[in-house]
C-alpha cells in the first residue's frame, strides 16, 4: 500500500504532463494550418494577379514620344503586332495633382481626344498628346507638371475594348514636355463608356 501511494503521484504527473503535450501538438498543427492557408491565399492572388488581363493581345497601346516640329512630343503609340486591324476611337485623359500657373482658360484636368483611326495589323500609328494635355491643363503660360492617367477605348470587328495605360508623372513647358517618368499608383475611375453612335460605319470604310 506504501508503494501504491509514492507510485500515485508519479502516474498523475505524467498525465498532466501528456496534458500539456497534447496542448502545445494542437496549437502548433493549428499554427501550421494557419500558415499554409495564408501562403496558399497569398500565392492565389499572386498568380491572379500576374495573369494577362490583357483581352485583346498583340495590340499594345503606350506612352511614349514622336518628333513634332523638330521637338520630343508626347503620344500615345498604337503598336499593333495582331493579325487583325484595330479601330482606335479615343483617349480620355485625367491629370492628377495638377501643378500650373498663369492660365489662359480654367482647368478641366479631363479631356476626351478623338482618334477614330484604323491602326493596320503589323503597324504602328503615333497620336501626338500635347495638345489635349495642354487644354486639360487650362493653357499655362509657364511650366506645369501633373500625374497623366488615360485610358484607350478601341475596337476589333464588333467587339469594343478599354484599356488603362501606365500613369506618368509629367513635367512640360506649353506643349513641350521637359520631364517625364512611370509612376504606379491608382488610376482614376473612368466612366464607362458607351459605343457612339455611327462609329461603326465609319470604320466600315477602312475594313
Amino acid at each position: 500500500m506504501h508503494q501504491t501511494r509514492r507510485n500515485a503521484p508519479r502516474h498523475s504527473i505524467g498525465r498532466g504532463n501528456l496534458r500539456i503535450v497534447i496542448a502545445m501538438n494542437t496549437i502548433y498543427l493549428l499554427a501550421i494550418s494557419i500558415a499554409l492557408v495564408y501562403a496558399a491565399l497569398r500565392f492565389r492572388r499572386s498568380a491572379r494577379d500576374s495573369e494577362p488581363t490583357d483581352a485583346f493581345p498583340g495590340f499594345h497601346p503606350c506612352i511614349g514620344f514622336t518628333a513634332l516640329d523638330g521637338m520630343q512630343a508626347i503620344s500615345l503609340l498604337l503598336v499593333n503586332e495582331s493579325m487583325a486591324d484595330v479601330w482606335a476611337e479615343e483617349i480620355e485623359i485625367s491629370l492628377g495633382g495638377l501643378a500650373a500657373n498663369n492660365q489662359t482658360a480654367e482647368a478641366s484636368c479631363r479631356e476626351i481626344l478623338k482618334i477614330r483611326q484604323m491602326v493596320s495589323a503589323d503597324d504602328v500609328l503615333p497620336i501626338s498628346l500635347a495638345g489635349v494635355i495642354y487644354k486639360a491643363a487650362g493653357g499655362p503660360q509657364r511650366e506645369y507638371s501633373c500625374l497623366l492617367s488615360s485610358v484607350l477605348r478601341f475596337r476589333v470587328d464588333d467587339t469594343w475594348f478599354e484599356r488603362s495605360l501606365e500613369n506618368h508623372r509629367i513635367r512640360m513647358l506649353g506643349l513641350t514636355v521637359s520631364d517625364v517618368r512611370r509612376e504606379r499608383k491608382p488610376a482614376p475611375e473612368f466612366p464607362p463608356h458607351r459605343e457612339p453612335q455611327g462609329v461603326a460605319a465609319v470604320a466600315a470604310k477602312f475594313k
